[in-house]
């Protein structure tokens, strides 16, 4: 026996969110009902993890049919997070039932996510089955197929661009969609699509693109080596994007600046950091789109992070992604050179709070400092330590390093 609307009771993993098919389709209750057990997998070599939450999207043309059912996957004891993973030999099995005397041909979409990334991770379309009044039919493995989300690029400020995708413009989504939706990229279809949106701003934590304000989607970092998922704010040009703090609703990292602008203790003001500007690439499968998002005005100095005030959110780190004084709130767990490590001209190699001196080919890390430069001459007051004084950096006026 199976449950209606949900997996076999021998694996009992998923549930449905909302009631199976038979509280939804018309006919008289008498009538038998039928079912589709169907049975997920991957549709190569590549295993899908993480999976949370199935969306099927069921239609018959000789009934008018056409309605959507979500699946959450059920929290046990052994999966406190609730997930299940395709491959081709796992068994997924969940179950479709219809009312009415239904009987013929339904054609179904599957979707699979991922929702603490959040993403959809997985999807296949057409997937037709005849059903018969009264009976159960097991499908043959159905082949889902691997998807990636659209995720942010550690500090590609000169990453070349790719295109823009037809669709609804993250940028500006009140121009096609909803004043209550976002517009996201989907990585997968390669369209901007109109969906629900939220109230988080820039810097806000997310588990989906809900969670967003419109002109925002959630993003993930996790493959840049961070665990973050925050919304960030789309942009055509540096006018779109503000002073650049952690937005109201952030999750900021310990001691940062609240959420209303003030700072602590040791912190530098607002308006003396560099500004957001427009400059953060969005990739989808590792390739650079036209899109792109609003940086963070932060503070890189070794000072502001052991203060806990660089004004990131928490988990990303503010570093130093391009001359002229920019930085951004990036990923910064690889990062691991100290003071007097060797660095190359990307510097990438140096901790948060370290830059690559590059000056006179020395190529070492170095603590980043403020500056204030004035005719090369930096003016802040001193913040290096240890006999070491904070020296202008080329193209930079308001961070140098100390040495």
């Amino acid at each position: 026996m199976r449950s209606e609307g949900g997996l076999r009771p021998s694996s009992l993993k998923m549930a449905p969110l909302l009631a199976a098919l038979a509280a939804v389709s018309a006919g008289a209750c008498h009538k038998p009902k039928s079912f589709i057990v169907l049975n997920l997998h991957s549709a190569d070599t590549r295993q899908i993890s993480g999976v949370n939450r199935v969306v099927v999207d069921v239609k018959q043309a000789s009934s008018g049919l056409d309605t959507m059912l979500t699946y959450l996957v059920k929290k046990t004891p052994q999966d406190p997070q609730g997930t299940i993973v395709l491959n081709q030999t796992n068994v997924n099995d969940l179950s479709v039932s219809f009312t009415g005397g239904r009987s013929g041909p339904v054609v179904m979409g599957i979707k699979v996510f991922d929702d603490s990334i959040p993403c959809e991770v997985g999807s296949v379309e057409g997937v037709t089955v005849i059903i018969r009044q009264g009976d159960i039919v097991e499908t043959q493995p159905i082949p889902v197929t691997a998807e990636s989300c659209p995720t942010p690029s550690d500090g590609g400020v000169d990453a070349q661009e790719g295109d823009a995708f037809p669709g609804c413009d993250p940028a500006e989504p009140g121009l096609v969609c909803t004043p209550t939706q976002t517009c996201q990229v989907n990585c997968k279809t390669s369209t901007g699509e109109c969906t629900d949106g939220g109230t988080g701003g820039p810097g806000a934590p997310c588990t989906m693109n809900l969670d967003c304000a419109p002109g925002l989607q959630c993003f993930d970092y996790s493959g840049t080596g961070c665990g973050v998922h925050i919304c960030l704010h789309f942009c055509h040009d540096d006018n779109a994007c503000g002073s650049g703090g952690v937005d109201a609703g952030a999750s900021q990292s310990t001691g940062d600046a609240g959420a209303d602008g003030g700072a602590e203790a040791g912190a530098a003001p607002i308006s003396s950091l560099p500004r957001s500007v427009c400059q953060g690439n969005v990739s989808c499968n590792g390739t650079n789109t036209a899109y792109h998002t609003c940086t963070f005005g932060c503070d890189p100095t070794l000072v502001a992070l052991g203060a806990g005030t660089t004004r990131c959110p928490a988990g990303l780190s503010c570093l130093v992604v391009g001359a002229m004084d920019q930085v951004d709130c990036a990923c910064g767990a690889s990062r691991k050179a100290m003071d007097g490590d060797t660095c190359t001209m990307g510097g990438t190699e140096c901790a948060p709070g370290y830059i690559c001196n590059t000056m006179n080919d020395a190529l070492k890390c170095r603590a980043i400092c403020r500056c204030d430069a004035k005719n090369g001459v930096c003016t802040a007051p001193p913040e290096c330590g240890g006999g070491k004084g904070c020296t202008a950096l080329t193209n930079d006026t308001i961070f140098g390093v100390c040495l």
